[in-house]
């Protein structure tokens, strides 16, 4: 229940963030939209029932994309039946209204065929490509469009296993107790390239690497970010910031006494020099319940 309400709550935050970005140059609405509108829920939500029943039992992932330039009271939703080697088949794509995100949730719950409903978030922004994504249970996964990438065991929340056909040593696995921190590095301008990583007590481990478009490019290259470049770091970062404050979250929580972890993000991502990220920080602590404000406060360390 908690996670559907951080779900819908995360839907009006995507859209007060997203009606504030409107103004700048790379956001895009109308025939200049960087990406194809979506199909809305009110044209396809028919054909979720029939969908499922197409795909038959298993474990199905009700995930949401990050910003929706084209309209911001909705957010894109995306349902996929998960099968046994990671094989997404999707059931539905839609931009979805905050009312609409609840019966289409209600659909998932009564439904026969989702024997697993796993919710989470992907990194695409509109309706772009998304290439990784995480979920919050049964167990904290990342994953990306055609495999796991980490996942904590069922069996012993303490630990985490990386995935060997990621090209991670057999059998690597991560203790809670032995991370150091978590960080995000982005590569120099245009900060093209994101990594996310975990440092352990014996070695520094990058879990992923994405690589994102850059659209905004100020005059002064080697001054500071404009506010334009500020606002669309804030936003090409949001998923994989958001995906390293919920390993934090998760690791902690599953440490002695709670110990904490440091999240570690680049200058550019911390909020007393971003104002978009100070927006989106205070934004968030606004919307968030209070049980879950511990896991994003190391949104900058």
């Amino acid at each position: 229940m908690l996670c559907r309400i951080v779900k819908r709550r995360c839907t009006r935050l995507g859209s007060l963030i997203c009606n504030q970005l409107s103004d700048l140059s790379f956001v895009k609405r109308g025939p200049d939209a960087r990406f194809t509108p979506l199909p809305l829920f009110s044209e396809v939500g028919g054909n979720v029932i029939p969908g499922l029943q197409s795909a038959g039992k298993g474990h199905y992932y009700h995930m949401t994309g990050q910003y929706y330039d084209h309209d911001p009271t909705l957010i894109r939703n995306i349902v996929m039946k998960i099968g046994e080697n990671f094989e997404p088949k999707v059931i539905l794509d839609a931009a979805c209204s905050d009312s609409e995100i609840k019966i289409l949730t209600n659909l998932l719950v009564d439904s026969l065929e989702c024997r697993n409903i796993s919710s989470g978030e992907v990194d695409s922004i509109g309706s772009e490509d998304w290439n990784y994504g995480y979920v919050l249970e049964p167990s904290f996964t990342i994953f990306s469009n055609d495999d796991i990438v980490l996942q904590q065991n069922d069996q012993n929340k303490d630990l985490m296993q990386l995935n060997s056909r990621r090209g991670f040593p057999i059998g690597q696995k991560i203790w809670m107790k032995d991370i150091e921190n978590v960080f995000v590095d982005l590569s120099p301008r245009p900060w093209a390239t994101q990594t996310l990583g975990i440092r352990t007590l014996s070695e520094q481990i990058t879990l992923l690497t994405n690589e994102r478009d850059f659209v905004t490019r100020d005059s002064d290259e080697d001054g500071e970010p404009s506010y334009e470049e500020l606002g669309e770091i804030m936003m090409n970062t949001e998923w994989i910031v958001k995906a390293a404050a919920q390993l934090v979250y998760v690791s902690t929580k599953n440490r002695f006494k709670n110990a904490n972890i440091p999240l570690y993000v680049p200058r550019v991502v911390q909020a007393d020099l971003n104002p978009w990220v100070a927006m989106r920080n205070s934004l968030w602590q606004n919307e968030v319940p209070d049980k879950l404000q511990n896991s994003q406060n190391s949104y900058t360390p």
